[in-house]
Order: structure tokens, then C-alpha cells, then sequence
């Protein structure tokens, strides 16, 4: 089989591993079989609801075998998947549904402190969404939302759905047909949906596999959630290899470590905060984790020190990459030879499959060792903001080139070194600032825990630093004794003028500090 959907691997999976487990989610084993034919059934029922290709299916679950199953069950049916994160809360769930007005919603009654049925009564108009579904009621089928459906009711085998009916919609589709839409997680900016074909996610999973050496022997930690695009091309490429996927419904240091231990955990991709976490847990010297062959860390800076405990903690080798949604995963890479030094500030060179530059603010490609904003070319490079097309048009040129509105520069060895975002740059007395250096430089103090650094105005300097800080609990800093231990590396206009120390700092779902809450604390005070 010619796989060109990402349903084509499961599938392909099913055939060759039948009896293997796919899925281990706490009591349940599933076996590559079993996964294949939840899925069928799931398609069916997708189609005898009415869904037709190219219509939005939300999800608002947390990480679950239902959750994967509707994922390939969309991709069999050309429907295209809007994954929640069921941490949301009822403005930030309402306005994901509006910008992408699904067709269909598959949701949990109840998930930890979120009652979503009071959510979506609350926030929607009755009938917005023409289709709701639930799992897992705690009310035993007595929805408060009416006409809702029992979500085991799709999965009925005996639909009625023939075999005929599934292959008419599946010869309708291809590989650059969209199959998911991730929200950015929108540090200085509301959300965007970055709109992944099967051509997208297929090629990042590809590159992946090659980079970690992916095999049928792997059992996978699913911990980070499947609305990030982390989870959702790593499930891909999990599926691809015949390999095993852990599920965590969320993320839970210990249980996370327990896992390791008693699931013989091989392979484990997340945010640097994460791994903090675990390293964190008091007793984790208790926890054998020698089955840890690789961790793979992205989507934020790594923390100082992070990568010498978890050496020290034996937790395998690691990597470092770089990428986001609009690039369906990583597109740059350490590698497993790579100096300690060098995984620590780096994100590794770019993978063969794409193409990186870094360009000026007129988008002319820069010399080797200036800094500038990155662009990425490549397969796995989406096309288009979900329902924007002039978010689209200004950042992805005719070209196919995507303006990452990250700042870098290569070294001369071809690694690429992040410099922050384009956006947090500030200018002062005529000279630019680049937050992240200074940020950095915070970060590496024993006693700070947490910092950011955005420009303020000023009617001297024009714009002048201020430093969010939050330190260890106990340590109280004079600004004379943060300001002496920066002059030791930065210049004097590198050096915020002002602090603000906090207890703590508004962070997204993955760990990065929110700055546009910043910014709009500091467009407040006038």
C-alpha cells in the first residue's frame, strides 16, 4: 500500500502487528488489530452522522485511545481534526469553535476541574455545531445538552455503513488534503490555526523517525497533549513503526516516572519544563529509568543545568530541536555526538528535508553569522492559516517560504542559534536589545527561577528593559545586585533599568512565558 494518509499507517500497522500492542492506556492494552478496527468503525459512524470531506471535527478530550481513534477516523473520512486543549477554559474552547465552526464536536462530559457540557451551554448558541458527542459521562447518558450522542453510539460496528461507501470517500482524497488544525499556543498574539495536510504531518514524521532511530521496539511516553503538534506527529510516527504508545491523559511528573519503570518506556519527546518536573520529584532515585534510550526536548529554552541532572539521573541520551505547528514538528536537530555544550546553544543543524535561511526585515537572505529572522521551506510546511488568508499571505510568500518571525544566526559549523522573537526586539538609545540573550542571562543566576525581558517606554531612552522576575523562594534581590552580576557578560544598554519580582510568571500550556499578558500589563499603566 502507497500510504498518502496518515490513516494509511495505522492501517499498513494493523497488518503487520496485529497482535502487538499499539495503545497502553492505564487498564487497557489495545492491540494494533483491535486500534485498526475502532477506528473503521468510528469512520462509519463519522459518515452516517453526514460528515463530508473537508468539514471540522473539534475534540475537546483529554490524550485517550478515543481521542487517537478520532484522529484516524477523520483522516480515513477526509474530515479534519481542531484538537482543544481540555486545560482551556470557556473563552479561550468558545473561540477555538468559532474560528473553526466544526461540523461535529466529540467531547468528555467532565474532565478534572472542566465540565464541558456547562461550557458549551454557556458559551455557543444552541445548534451552532450541528453534531455533539460524549464520552465518558458521568451522568450516565442524561446530557444537559440536547440531541447530544452517546459516543460509543458511532463506534457501533453494525452501522449500516458499507465497505462500498468507504472506499467512494476514500478514492476522493489525497495527501494534501488538511487533516488537522493546530492552535498556536500565541505567546505575544491570540491564536492562530495552522492548517496540516496528511503531506505535512507524513514528511515531519519521516524526518523524525530517521533522527530517533524509530522502531518496532520502541514503547513511545504520550504525555505531551494530541492538541500540540508534538503529540500529534509523534503518534504518527510511533503508528508507522509498529511501536507502542504509552498514553498519559495529562502530564504528572510521578506518574510519568512510574511509567517509565513499569512500561519500560524507550522513547519520551517534551517540553524542557517537563523533564524539570521529574527531576523535581524527591524520590526519583526510586524510579529505574535504564530502559530510556532517547528524550527528545523542544518547544521551549531549556532550563540551566537541566541537561547535566538528567544525565546524572540516568535518563539516556538527548536531543534539542526547533519547530512549531506551522512546520508540523521539528525541523532542526542536535545530534547524538553533539558536545554537551553544543545542545545547549544550539537547536542543531536543519534536517535534510528542509530548507532554512535567515533573511532581513526586507526578506533578503542574510550572510553566515548575522542575525536575522528564520524562514523555512519544506513538505511539512502547511499552506495556510485555517480560515485567515491574510495571516497567510503575511507569513508565507509565493515561494512556499515560511517567516518564522523568530530571530537566529548559523555558527560556522551550521548550527542554528536562537535569538527570540522578532516581535520582543527593542531598540534603545539606538541601540537593539535582544531579550532572550538577556533572558539567558537571568536564567543562569542560581537563585532566579524565572524571567522575562520586554521593552517599556521611556521618554529618554525611548524604550528601555524591564526585567519580570521571579526568584527562589527566600531570595530577596537588591536591583544593584542583579545589575553587577549582568555587567559581568552584557553591555550597559543590554541591561534592563527596571525589575519587577513576582511570585510567578503567566505561562502557555507548554511552558513558555505568555509575554503578551506582560505587554498588556504594561499598555495598562498608560
Amino acid at each position: 500500500m502507497n500510504a498518502t494518509l496518515i490513516s494509511d499507517y495505522l492501517e499498513k500497522a494493523a497488518s503487520a502487528f496485529p497482535d502487538k500492542e499499539a495503545l497502553v492506556y492505564k487498564d487497557q492494552r489495545i492491540t494494533y488489530a483491535a486500534c485498526w478496527q475502532a477506528v473503521s468503525n468510528l469512520a462509519r459512524g463519522l459518515l452516517k452522522i453526514g460528515i463530508k470531506k473537508g468539514d471540522c471535527i473539534a475534540v475537546i478530550m483529554p490524550n485517550s485511545p478515543e481521542y487517537l481513534y478520532t484522529y484516524m477516523a477523520a483522516s480515513l473520512v477526509g474530515a479534519i481534526v481542531v484538537g482543544i486543549n481540555p486545560i482551556y477554559k470557556g473563552p479561550e474552547i468558545a473561540s477555538i469553535l468559532n474560528s473553526s465552526l466544526p461540523k461535529a464536536l466529540i467531547m468528555y462530559d467532565k474532565f478534572r476541574q472542566n465540565d464541558y457540557q456547562k461550557i458549551i451551554r454557556e458559551y455557543l448558541f444552541p445548534g451552532v455545531i450541528p453534531h455533539i458527542i460524549i464520552h465518558d459521562t458521568e451522568r450516565k447518558n442524561k446530557f444537559l445538552i440536547r440531541n447530544a450522542l452517546p459516543f460509543n453510539d458511532l463506534m457501533t460496528q453494525n452501522n449500516g455503513v458499507e465497505e462500498k461507501t468507504m472506499a467512494e470517500r476514500k478514492a476522493t482524497l489525497s495527501s494534501d488534503d488538511k487533516v488537522l488544525v493546530i492552535y498556536t499556543s500565541g505567546t505575544t498574539a491570540r491564536p492562530k490555526g495552522a492548517a496540516l495536510t496528511h503531506k505535512n504531518i507524513i514528511s515531519s514524521s519521516a524526518i523524525e523517525e530517521g533522527q530517533w532511530g524509530l522502531s518496532s521496539a520502541d514503547r513511545i511516553l504520550l504525555s505531551l497533549h494530541m492538541s500540540h503538534i508534538g503529540a500529534a506527529e509523534l503518534s504518527v510516527a510511533a503508528i508507522h513503526n509498529g511501536a507502542t504508545l504509552i498514553i498519559m491523559d495529562h502530564f504528572n511528573p510521578v506518574e510519568a516516572l512510574s511509567l517509565i519503570e513499569t512500561e519500560k518506556v524507550t522513547f519520551m519527546g517534551q517540553v524542557p519544563t517537563a523533564f524539570a518536573l521529574m527531576l523535581n520529584v524527591t524520590d526519583i532515585h526510586k524510579y529505574d529509568l535504564s530502559s530510556l534510550r532517547l528524550c527528545m526536548l523542544a518547544g521551549a529554552p531549556l532550563l540551566p543545568g537541566l541537561l547535566e541532572r538528567m544525565k546524572r539521573a540516568g535518563m539516556g541520551k538527548f536531543m534539542v530541536g526547533y519547530g512549531m505547528a506551522e512546520t508540523a514538528g521539528p525541523v532542526t536537530y542536535t545530534s547524538l555526538n553533539d558536545s554537551l555544550e553544543t545542545i545547549k546553544t544550539t537547536v542543531g543543524k536543519p534536517s535534510s528535508k528542509v530548507t532554512i535561511k535567515i533573511v532581513d526585515e526586507n526578506r533578503k537572505e542574510l550572510p553566515q553569522g548575522e542575525i536575522g529572522e528564520i524562514a523555512i521551506k519544506g513538505d511539512c510546511v502547511i499552506k495556510e492559516y485555517y480560515e485567515l488568508p491574510a495571516e497567510t499571505d503575511r507569513s508565507i510568500d509565493a515561494e512556499g517560504w515560511f517567516y518564522t518571525e523568530d530571530m537566529g544566526v548559523f555558527n560556522k559549523a551550521g548550527y542554528l542559534i536562537l535569538k527570540g522573537r522578532k516581535e520582543d526586539i527593542f531598540m534603545t538609545s539606538g541601540f537593539t536589545v535582544f531579550p532572550h540573550e538577556v533572558e539567558e542571562k537571568l536564567m543562569e543566576h542560581p537563585e532566579i527561577q524565572a524571567a522575562a525581558v520586554l521593552g517599556v517606554p521611556d521618554a529618554v531612552h525611548g524604550v528601555i528593559g524591564r526585567a519580570f522576575i521571579v526568584p527562589k523562594e527566600g531570595k530577596v534581590f537588591k536591583h544593584s545586585e542583579l545589575i553587577s552580576y549582568m555587567e559581568e557578560s552584557l553591555a550597559e544598554f543590554k541591561i534592563p533599568r527596571q525589575f519587577s519580582f513576582r511570585k510567578s510568571l503567566p505561562l502557555t500550556p507548554t511552558g513558555k512565558v505568555e509575554k503578551r499578558i506582560l505587554q498588556e500589563e504594561i499598555a495598562n499603566e498608560g
